[in-house]
């Protein structure tokens, strides 16, 4: 049991704690300042938060850069032993997730008239000429530097940051926390596409008989209103154990164009919800207005990503574990997209295996996004690449293979305590923590 925290020491960072989770944790000294957010980067990841200054000295946890060439330190106080942080952890967390940071990292990216403007004008033109646009798009952006692609590693180093403020303020080199997924699987793993054309449907049970032969089920996302659903089809998915969830109304931007236009549709999204079984959702092009998502009639959403600057509406949640944005599950992407990898950068599956790794070794959610339809996994090259990353999939035994729907409902019971939850283990490793599983096979 860890010794009771120094007086005026705040509660534990909330947010944080829901994610983490741990166990007999000590109080930690951290709070917002007063001035305007500013980043704070230290070692390779990056916050956004109101730093504030703080008095006193002893052993230094992390020092932080601001954008004015100063400094900020979390250190343990000598004086009682409390670990101050020059910011709110909850409100770095909550800026990263959430995609508060988009309004201070300066990136390229398409305005809200010029994305009216490409989709009303993208039918006139041959998908060819679209792909040569994109591309030289592509290089006139540039990367940005932040969030990195196709991997953003600042909420995994907040975690341990916050992991190693807990061990430092409770003066232990190890303690438990409530371990990510069931049992002692490494990571989750979970297959989705979304289908947009009717031809796309009726491909998707080739998809379907492909992963079934490795021993996976996947969801496929239907648009409500583009195309004539064959019912027979998706009747015969579910049967079978995929899951059926639902990708719009439309297949554009209409949903997010207007907060009035949101709420028009929001009954048309209910009844396709009814009318298909499905319990979660990803938007069309992943269009989004964060704050809007919860009001989704739905269990869980898919249209936040960890990094994309490739989509419609570039940005990240930079986030390998899902996260509660109020009532909703959101279960964000975490590979890169077919059509990203194959069409635009002309890239092969070792690129999603690569990936794979990266993500394995942090112990996040793996969630790869595709497409059936032709010019995507419809045609014989690209179908080749995906049939390359399930074979490779097969073989890692520490993947919990599950549907999005069971990742959410974990992922509320875990944080309700209300599922059997084994135990990992944070352990200090100098100014760093690493987490590890529980010591317990699959």
């Amino acid at each position: 049991m860890a010794e009771p925290s120094p007086a005026g020491v705040s509660r534990q960072p909330g947010e944080l704690a829901r994610l983490l989770q741990p166990v007999d944790a000590p109080g930690l000294d951290t709070a917002p300042g007063e001035g305007p957010p500013a980043w704070l980067k230290a070692d390779g990841w990056r916050v956004l938060a109101r730093p504030r200054a703080l008095d006193g000295d002893g052993e230094e946890l992390a020092r932080f850069e601001l954008e004015d060439g100063s400094t900020a330190r979390a250190f343990r106080d000598e004086r009682d032993g409390a670990v101050r942080v020059p910011f709110d952890l909850d409100e770095a967390y909550v800026s990263l997730v959430s995609e508060r940071w988009l309004g201070e990292a300066g990136n390229t990216a398409l305005s809200a008239g010029q994305l009216g403007l490409y989709y009303q004008v993208k039918r006139f033109f041959p998908r060819s000429f679209l792909l040569a646009a994109r591309r030289v798009f592509m290089r006139w952006s540039g990367l940005p530097e932040f969030p990195a692609w196709p991997l953003e590693d600042s909420v995994v180093r907040l975690v341990r940051f916050y992991a190693l403020c807990l061990l430092a303020a409770a003066g232990e080199d190890e303690l438990r926390f409530r371990w990510f997924w069931p049992g002692a699987y490494r990571a989750a793993l979970i297959l989705t596409h979304d289908v947009e054309s009717a031809e796309g449907l009726r491909l998707a049970v080739e998809i379907a008989d492909l992963e079934e032969a490795r021993g996976f089920r996947s969801s496929f996302n239907v648009v409500g209103q583009d195309y004539p659903i064959d019912h027979g089809i998706v009747r015969e998915l579910a049967e079978r154990g995929f899951e059926i969830g639902v990708h719009g109304l439309h297949h554009d931007r209409s949903l997010f164009s207007s907060r009035e236009e949101f709420e028009r549709q929001l009954p048309g999204l209910a009844e396709a919800a009814e009318e298909l079984g499905a319990v979660g959702f990803r938007s069309p092009a992943t269009h989004r207005v964060v704050d809007w998502l919860p009001d989704l009639p739905f269990s869980y959403d898919c249209s936040m990503f960890n990094s994309d600057p490739y989509e419609p509406q570039p940005g990240g949640c930079c986030s390998l574990w899902p996260f509660l944005l109020g009532p909703l599950v959101e279960l964000p992407y975490t590979l890169p997209q077919d059509h990203t990898l194959f069409t635009l950068l002309r890239k092969d599956a070792q690129a999603w295996i690569a990936q794979v790794d990266a993500i394995e070794e942090r112990f996040g959610l793996i969630q790869c996004l595709s497409h059936p339809d032709p010019g995507y996994l419809g045609d014989a090259d690209k179908r080749d690449y995906y049939v390359e990353l399930l074979d490779a999939l097969a073989e890692r035994g520490g993947l919990w293979r599950a549907l999005p729907r069971d990742v959410a409902d974990w992922w509320r019971r875990r944080e309700a305590s209300d599922a059997d939850v084994l135990l990992g283990t944070m352990r200090r490793d100098g100014l760093d923590a690493v987490l590890e599983p529980p010591p317990v096979s699959v």
